[in-house]
């Protein structure tokens, strides 16, 4: 289940899809109607944040990715996949994920298209696309590379090995000890977000979009582009694996 709340004035998007918090066609479609609910309620900043203790997101159910038929079911899939990061990147008004847990694939995308990060220091975070033969979006290696450097998010993407929350400070506001410490830290800034201007945050979150353009426009080409990857033989094998919890044997 994905719900929103919104408390004080702070909207609130729940991830409580499974103990892994792994993303179907219908929890796609759930997540984009809840983030449509936030939009409108007029809060004064968002909170991302998953009701899965230990995990804030893993991905795809690639199970369900390994069963679909991949000339007919894929399109709308990505499109439901790149719909979803784009409406919280251009959420109107601040947004803050809380990751007290493990962010993987989907759960970093999701964490790196909002304007302010939180993680617990023991959470493993990453890109690990090409471990199972799948490219890793444009649009998500620019953000990452905004927030760590180009260079450092160049060499994460092409080793797709997860790292401590720890070892990439730059990429989060504060890293805290614990859940509870998170939650403080992240309490503190929507407070200090709440004494502002919703009129005027609206406009500069308007304004710093307006700067990404180019960042956005990236989304169409890798909506294609990820049509072919998964459809590629090595995304095929890589898929399977993961599914049997076995290592990929690629062909190229």
């Amino acid at each position: 289940m994905i719900s929103f709340e919104q408390i004080d004035g702070i909207g609130f998007i729940r991830l409580g899809i499974n103990d892994k918090n792994s993303f179907s066609n219908e929890s796609f479609l759930e997540l984009k109607k809840t983030i449509q609910i936030a939009k409108e309620s007029n809060s004064k900043a968002i909170v991302l944040k998953s009701d899965s203790p230990g995990t804030f997101s893993l991905g795809l159910d690639l199970t369900t990715v390994s069963t679909m038929d991949l000339s007919k079911d894929l399109a709308p899939f990505l499109n439901l996949f790149y719909d979803n990061l784009k409406a919280l990147f251009t959420l109107p008004v601040p947004t803050i994920a809380e990751i007290s847990g493990h962010a993987l694939g989907y759960g970093a995308m999701l964490a790196l298209v909002c304007d302010y990060r939180y993680a617990t220091e023991d959470i493993r975070f990453g890109l690990p696309e090409v471990k199972i033969g799948i490219q890793v979006p444009s649009f998500i290696y620019a953000l990452l590379g905004e927030a760590v450097g180009y260079d450092a998010a160049k060499r994460h993407v092409l080793l797709g090995d997860a790292f401590k929350a720890k070892e990439m400070p730059s990429l989060f506001e504060e890293i805290a000890g614990t859940e509870e410490d998170l939650k403080k830290k992240s309490k503190s800034l929507q407070t200090k977000l709440k004494k502002n201007s919703l009129s005027a945050m609206k406009d500069t979150k308007l304004g710093i979009l307006n700067v990404q353009k180019t960042i956005l426009s990236l989304i169409e080409t890798d909506i294609q582009a990820t049509i072919q990857s998964i459809q590629s033989k090595d995304a095929q094998e890589g898929i399977s694996a993961s599914v049997q919890v076995r290592r990929p044997v690629f062909t190229s």
